[in-house]
């Protein structure tokens, strides 16, 4: 399968694909990996990431992905059978502008504020999900599920699509680089029929386990979560 992350920095997500296969003994050389990324050091260190991993299927590129995109086929964006994504939280001066008439057709739901990105991450994301195989999965900050206005109208919207499928709060100081508590956002292209029109919502806050520096989700604990 194809596994693509727009906001992928030094390729650490694309790297815990690959250990989540070795864990359960499948084969992790048959995965296609994709990713972009702004920052010029962080997307040349994602790539020795991939080398020095054994990945030999992969594109890393470098580029603002909001306002670039930088992988296509001939319908459009390049979609994958799974898209993942720790962005940068409420990114101001995303690319608004861009985004009124965006040529990719991204702004299915509607344009985010100016002033915070996160939406459009959102969107990217679902427009770069296959129709049939697609999972996707976004980690936001909270304020993603409760800010008003544009936001909120694009909510409502990606609700009437069905395509959210699971939200999962999560503690405080858990990622690296940010002490805000945080969501995981699950999207399917097609749910279950059981699943459909239906959401699930997962309190994991107290499931964290805090530590000196940085908070953990205590791993014996995630089978709970998910059941």
């Amino acid at each position: 399968e194809s596994i693509y992350d727009p906001a992928c920095g030094t390729g650490g997500m694309l790297i815990e694909c690959i250990d989540h296969l070795k864990e359960v003994g499948e084969d992790f050389r048959t995965l296609k990996l994709y990713g972009q990324e702004k920052n010029l050091t962080s997307s040349s260190i994602a790539r020795m990431n991939m080398f020095l991993h054994g990945v030999e299927d992969f594109q890393i590129a470098r580029g603002d992905t909001l306002r670039s995109p930088a992988f296509f086929n001939a319908d459009g964006l390049m979609t994958y059978d799974c898209v993942i994504a720790n962005p940068p939280f409420s990114l101001k001066e995303w690319g608004g502008d861009v985004w009124v008439n965006d040529p990719h057709g991204r702004n299915i739901a509607g344009v985010p504020p100016s002033g915070n990105g996160d939406m459009a991450w959102v969107q990217h994301m679902i427009k770069s999900t296959r129709p049939k195989t697609g999972r996707m999965v976004v980690v936001l900050p909270y304020g993603a599920l409760f800010r008003k206005g544009a936001e909120g109208t694009i909510r409502k919207a990606l609700l009437e699509m069905d395509l959210l499928e699971a939200v999962i709060g999560l503690g405080p100081n858990i990622f690296y680089g940010t002490q805000l508590a945080a969501c995981v956002m699950v999207f399917r292209s097609r749910k279950l029929k059981k699943h459909q029109k239906k959401v699930l919502f997962i309190d994991a806050s107290d499931q964290i386990r805090v530590g000196r520096a940085q908070n953990f989700l205590e791993k014996e604990h995630i089978d709970l979560i998910y059941q």
